[in-house]
């Protein structure tokens, strides 16, 4: 099947399939309400003046997660960026208080407690950062009458769009398609492509080593793009072997239970919300930087902590493996699945039931998970590499934003065909049952 035909032929699963096209219109409209956003300003803002501020090229770079919302001083400009802190807080006690961790595993009532607590503090972080953006702006004299009233006017309305946001995003991951924060971001992304796509042609595209530049940075894009499909879709089957597996039937042949039967571990396990994470936290030395008004310090730490400075580039890529070996730690649970197999009667070859085949599971996914996060961490940091040392140009599209677009795109893709499966298994019992005698 070529790649026009499978994406026409998910699009018209899409149409066909009733709760697939409920919650794809559903994503759809509350993509809709969030661009709507976007273009609503803050009130008492010199906008002549603001657009000067937000021409550098760190503003620029956090304009690309804001799908342009910082370039327009919306109410939205602080994104989905408080709930993801909040998120990162949370996950981070969890290792240090285990009654935390042990609410978070539980689910249910815990669970909610937990997500209602990340909530408040989402809250709380969104009032402070709006603070300091109003404070800043009244600093930087592009605001028409400042004063305490348009502290509280852009505190109110930054940190109620940070929770309407916040919201959106929860309804997104329960009536839509998707993780909302992680398809907000995809949004934003997507929303800026244009724009990015443009400014980077129109920079290059000035002579013949330009275009050799240009023609050479798509090539670059579709590689990491193609890699990082690669690595969302493959996967370690690790064998399982179920009692009875090798009996016969009555009839001196195999049983049905002689299937062979595998146990699929991700090899990128943690999804993108690694990269999501570490976009997030490295984007507060940058804001750090451009507060520095000493030039020559402003351009010293410029240097080492821009977007293609060594030190912001190093960091970015221990943060990305930190985070990809802290988050499979949190979504892939070994105890659990050896429990699991345990109670099924499936059991691992050459390996105990329990603790054994926990440990085993364990060992497996992590030394994937070194080499996965490691590759990871390269792709991130490699178009800033391209565009800083070899282009000689600001950043248009970061390797972070790059994996985020590709990874939630196949992420994407594969909750449709996960639908798709359960209808077809859902028609399947339902044509097999036996019909009522009245």
């Amino acid at each position: 099947m070529t790649l026009s035909e499978a994406i026409m032929s998910r699009l018209n699963s899409i149409i066909k399939v009733r709760e697939l096209r409920r919650r794809v219109t559903y994503t759809l409209i509350m993509f809709m309400i969030a661009r709507i956003g976007v273009h609503i300003a803050v009130p008492g803002i010199n906008m002549a003046a603001f657009g000067k501020i937000t021409s550098n090229p760190l503003a620029q770079f956090l304009d690309l997660f804001s799908g342009g919302a910082i370039q327009r001083a919306s109410i939205f400009s602080l994104g989905i960026t408080p709930y993801i802190n909040a998120s990162i807080v949370f996950q981070l006690l969890g290792v240090l208080y285990p009654k935390i961790e042990e609410m978070q595993r539980e689910g249910g009532k815990q669970r909610e407690t937990i997500t209602q607590w990340t909530r408040y503090l989402a809250i709380g972080i969104a009032i402070v950062q709006s603070a300091g953006i109003s404070f800043i702006l009244q600093a930087q004299r592009i605001v028409i009458e400042p004063g305490f009233t348009f502290v509280i006017s852009t505190v109110a309305l930054m940190t109620g769009g940070a929770a309407f946001l916040m919201w959106l995003s929860e309804r997104i991951s329960i009536k839509g398609i998707g993780n909302g924060t992680s398809m907000l971001i995809f949004l934003n992304i997507v929303a800026n492509l244009p724009q990015v796509s443009f400014n980077m042609t129109k920079g290059l595209n000035v002579s013949t080593y330009g275009r050799i530049l240009l023609a050479s940075s798509i090539l670059l894009f579709i590689f990491i793009i193609v890699v990082m499909v690669i690595i969302q879709l493959g996967e370690r089957r690790i064998p399982i072997q179920y009692v009875g597996k090798a009996s016969r039937g009555f009839g001196q042949g195999p049983s049905s239970v002689g299937k062979k039967t595998f146990l699929p571990v991700k090899i990128n396990t943690a999804g993108v919300m690694p990269i999501i994470f570490a976009s997030m936290l490295m984007a507060i030395p940058g804001l750090i930087v451009t507060a520095i008004k000493d030039p020559v310090k402003h351009k010293y730490w410029e240097k080492l902590l821009g977007q293609t400075g060594w030190l912001h580039l190093l960091i970015t890529a221990l943060l990305i493996i930190l985070f990809s070996f802290f988050y499979t730690a949190i979504v892939f649970d070994p105890d659990k699945i050896a429990e699991s197999l345990k109670q099924s009667g499936g059991t691992l070859p050459l390996k105990r039931a329990g603790s054994e085949t926990a440990d085993y599971l364990e060992e497996v996914v992590t030394t994937i998970t070194y080499g996965t996060a490691v590759f990871l961490a390269i792709l991130g940091i490699l178009p800033n590499i391209w565009f800083g040392y070899i282009v000689n140009m600001p950043v248009m599209i970061g390797g972070t934003s790059l994996i985020i677009l590709v990874g939630v795109a196949v992420e994407l893709i594969q909750q449709i065909d996960s639908h798709l499966a359960v209808k077809k298994y859902k028609g399947f019992v339902n044509s097999h049952r036996p019909k009522r005698v009245k």
